[in-house]
Formats: structure tokens, sequence, C-alpha cells
């Protein structure tokens, strides 16, 4: 019994691996006729015809046309087609919470979004609202992809914060959430395979799968938010570190000050820096929003791009700690791009040329930096990848470059 068990597994994983090797030739090369599949791929006419039957009943492949005929019975080509699936994707912030619908080519097809109540930021009872809010968005969107009559395969889900292997966030400072089991909660509720990740981990797979990452195998994304994080890529794979908190730059210690504090919440780097601290030394220094409208970093920004010298000694000072933390990420990692992206990132023309400016002559060598290619839809294609991934069958791949 435990052999046949073992052959069916094997024969299964074989299926699901040749499968890939279609979609990712359909991706790179197609549109593409059954032989030159088997010619990309290295598979049989009859592997190729069976499971290019079984990807076009799912809607992943379509056909497109005939190819050129030379005499003969013209092929009927095949395209890669990912809009005929969808997964959920949940990115639950510091101050608002999104959902978004998502195809397998990427595209969002549908959103939510639910901006937090300024009295439930200082509730005592915040972690249990934002929880039951995201449950919430969840269903609206469950709801949303059957009535387009496309059912969601998968949910991603990002947070601000740590999150193990089985969905557990471990430590979301910003949203109050300690071993909240989002990851289990979300599939006893919609009985879909389920991934949690990191923002900043997230950021990072959807710049390198889509945005300003393409081709390249070694990144590191900084994101600029309520804090500040990093998603690190490695030989083109996401690094997790041993218990999921690589790249919690956000507790590096700056200098020995440092050692003389304990940081139960924010650590010692996004206490400085980050929305959350540029806006409170901001108020300190008597820096104000215009109107007074309660000042947000966008408005920082704003008043440096005016000539404002408080505002920009201000940056100057929050880019010297950001600086830091980037160059002593190179001299570890040395990665080939550096990529800026969160709510900061929009103001992306003045902090990567002042990160620039401070790194050059001061590490063996400077990657390229460069601004979020995907914007504030970074995190949402992020976990729309990690989630699509999920899904059985081999139902999606991620291109080889």
């Amino acid at each position: 019994m435990s052999g046949r068990t073992s052959s069916t597994a094997n024969a299964e994983t074989v299926s699901r691996v040749n499968q890939t090797a279609i979609l990712d030739a359909l991706r790179q090369h197609g549109p593409l006729s059954r032989q030159e599949i088997g010619a990309r791929t290295g598979l049989s006419a009859a592997t190729v015809n069976r499971l290019a039957g079984h990807l076009l009943r799912r809607g992943l492949v379509v056909t497109d046309g005939h190819q050129p005929s030379t005499g003969g019975r013209p092929s009927i080509l095949l395209r890669y087609s990912g809009r005929a699936n969808l997964v959920s994707v949940l990115h639950v912030g510091a101050t608002r919470t999104e959902g978004a619908l998502v195809d397998f080519d990427g595209a969002i097809v549908h959103r939510v979004q639910r901006p937090v109540v300024p009295d439930v930021l200082h509730a005592a009872d915040r972690a249990t609202i934002r929880l039951e809010e995201a449950l919430s968005v969840v269903t609206e969107l469950g709801a949303a992809a059957d009535g387009r009559g496309q059912p969601s395969q998968a949910i991603g889900v990002a947070v601000p914060g740590v999150a193990g292997a089985d969905g557990r966030v471990t430590w979301a400072p910003a949203l109050d959430w300690r071993e909240v089991p989002v990851g289990s909660l979300l599939r006893d509720r919609t009985g879909l395979p389920v991934v949690v990740e990191n923002d900043a981990n997230v950021l990072a797979v959807g710049e390198h799968h889509r945005g300003a990452g393409r081709g390249v195998q070694d990144l590191v994304a900084v994101v600029l938010g309520t804090g500040i994080g990093t998603g690190i890529v490695t030989g083109g794979r996401l690094h997790r570190g041993s218990r999921a908190a690589a790249g919690e730059i956000g507790y590096m210690l700056l200098d020995r000050t440092s050692l003389a504090r304990l940081f139960p919440g924010f650590g010692d780097l996004e206490s400085r820096v980050g929305s959350a601290g540029l806006t409170r030394q901001a108020r300190e220094r008597g820096i104000a929003a215009p109107g007074g409208r309660p000042l947000t970093a966008a408005d920082v920004f704003d008043l440096v791009r005016d000539g404002s010298v408080e505002a920009r000694a201000l940056l100057e000072e929050t880019l010297d700690y950001v600086a830091l933390a980037v160059a002593n990420l190179c001299t570890v990692l040395d990665p080939e791009l550096v990529i800026v992206g969160g709510e900061m990132g929009g103001a992306a023309d003045l902090i990567t040329p002042g990160l620039r400016d401070r790194l050059v002559g001061r590490i063996p060598h400077v990657p390229r930096l460069a601004a979020s290619e995907l914007g504030d839809d970074a995190v949402i294609i992020g976990a729309a990848e990690l989630a699509a991934r999920l899904v059985s069958d081999s139902a999606y791949v991620q291109a080889t470059r």
C-alpha cells in the first residue's frame, strides 16, 4: 500500500512540474504550437497534448489562432492566460486595511479600502477590531469573486510584522498583534489555502516579479512606512531567515545609547525614521502642516520641496539614519539593487539621491538604487504572487529569467 501511495504522489509531482514547464514556456515565448512547446520543454508530444488539454480546461491556456501554414494543416497556437483565476489579497496596514482581487496575470480587478477610524488607533481593543475588520474584508472579497463567476483560489495576506510559515503573526506592533493565528482563522472561514507574510517581503516579491527588480537575482527592498523594514531576495529567492524575521531592520541598533534602552514595541531605527518617527520629530521642532491639520510625512516632503530649512534639516537627519542601515545591509548582502518603496516611497526623488551620496566612498560596492516601480500596488501584487503559488496543480508559475 505504501509503495502505491508513493508512486501516485511521484506521478502527480511529475505532472505538476511538467505543467509548470509548459506554462513557463508560454509565458516567456508564447503563443506557441504544441510542437514548439515540446521543443522548448523537452516533453514528448503525448505529454504535451495531455497536459495542454488539462490547462485548456482550466482556462490557464487559451487558443490564439493558427501558425502560418507551410503546406500542411496549420498548427493551433496556445497562449498563457491568467485572467481565468483570481486570488484574494489582504494588506493590513497601520492606518488602513486594503483588499483586492488579482488575476494570475497580476491585474487588479476589484478593490476594497477601509481607512482606520482615528479612535481605533488608540483603542484598548484595537488588535481585536483590526482583526475583525481584516476578516470582514476577506469575506467581502470572496463574495465579489463569486459574483464575477470566478471564485477566489487562495488568499495572500501582508502585515507590518513577523509572520511564521504557519500563518501566525508573531509580532506586529503597529497592529498590536502578538501570536495571532491569522492563517488558520482565514483557512477555517474560507476553506482556501492562505499565505501570511511580512509586507516588506511581499513588496520585494512584487518588485522582483513584475517591477523594478525584474531580472535581478539579488536585491533589497527598503519599505519606508509607519516604520521601516526590508525584503531580501538572494539568488532569485525570498530570504526569510530561521524565524521569518530576516529584514526587520527597524530593530537595528544605531549607537551605544541604544544599549541603554529596551525596545518592546518599535525598534531603535524605526523610532527615528518612518512616517511615525518623522512626523513626531517634525512636531517637536515646530514644523506644522498648512491649515493647522495633522502633519503627515508627505507634508514634510512637500515643505522640503518648497524650500523649508527646518524640514530639509529633518530630512537630512532621517536620511543619515536610513543610509546607516542600508550601508550595513549592503556590506553583508552585497545586493545588485536597492528598491525604495512604501508609504514614503513616493518621495524617492528626495530619498534615493541622498542615500547614494551617503554611500559612495563608504562601502565597497554601491548598488543601483531605484524607486518602487509598482508604487502603492507593490504589496498587493507581491501578496497575489505568493497566494497564486499556493494553488494546486501548478496553476501559476514564476517565469524563468
